[in-house]
């Protein structure tokens, strides 16, 4: 058993007890009725001989300040109101609370999502470099495959070059052979 369940069950007993000795002295006022009397006095009665039989005193008792019964109407409305003003600012504080708490939610999730978007933001941007990066090297190996075609083209223009002037001396030579 937890600590405040021992500690209830010993109250309990307590009062318990308190309760059935007071029960008894109620009885015994009671059958010791005068003729006039009526029930405050009989209760004063129960409470003289509780207080005389009994170690603890009831709180209930002329002289002792209950906890949980005030003495008189007008104590009886002031603690009422306490209570009553006490619960209000509690309600009110508990609807502050939640409000603020409701507002820090809204400002998390507000907060969450600017960060997802960016964070989205972000990805997007380096996929949009990576694709121009691919973009950029694919273009670099065209220039570099056009150069090297440009390359062979100028080759292949030499060897023609140098194939017509094989061609021509050969051609000269021959007629300057034939000539003679």
């Amino acid at each position: 058993m937890t600590k405040g369940v021992v500690a209830c069950k010993k109250r309990w007993y307590k009062i318990n007890k308190a309760v059935a000795q007071f029960a008894d002295c109620y009885d015994q006022a009671s059958r010791n009725i005068r003729s006039g009397s009526n029930a405050d006095d009989i209760k004063e009665l129960a409470y003289k001989l509780y207080s005389t039989n009994c170690e603890t005193p009831l709180a209930d008792e002329p002289g002792v300040d209950s906890p949980v019964r005030p003495q008189g109407s007008k104590k009886s409305k002031r603690r009422g109101k306490g209570k009553a003003q006490m619960f209000e600012n509690f309600s009110e504080r508990k609807s502050s609370v939640v409000k603020k708490l409701s507002l820090m939610e809204d400002i998390k999730n507000v907060r969450e999502k600017e960060l997802m978007e960016r964070e989205k933001e972000r990805e997007e941007e380096k996929e949009h470099r990576a694709k121009m990066m691919a973009i950029k090297e694919k273009e670099i190996q065209i220039q570099a495959a056009m150069k090297e075609q440009e390359l062979q083209t100028q080759r292949y223009i030499k060897e023609m070059e140098i194939k017509a002037k094989e061609r021509k001396m050969i051609c000269k030579y021959l007629m300057l052979t034939r000539l003679q």
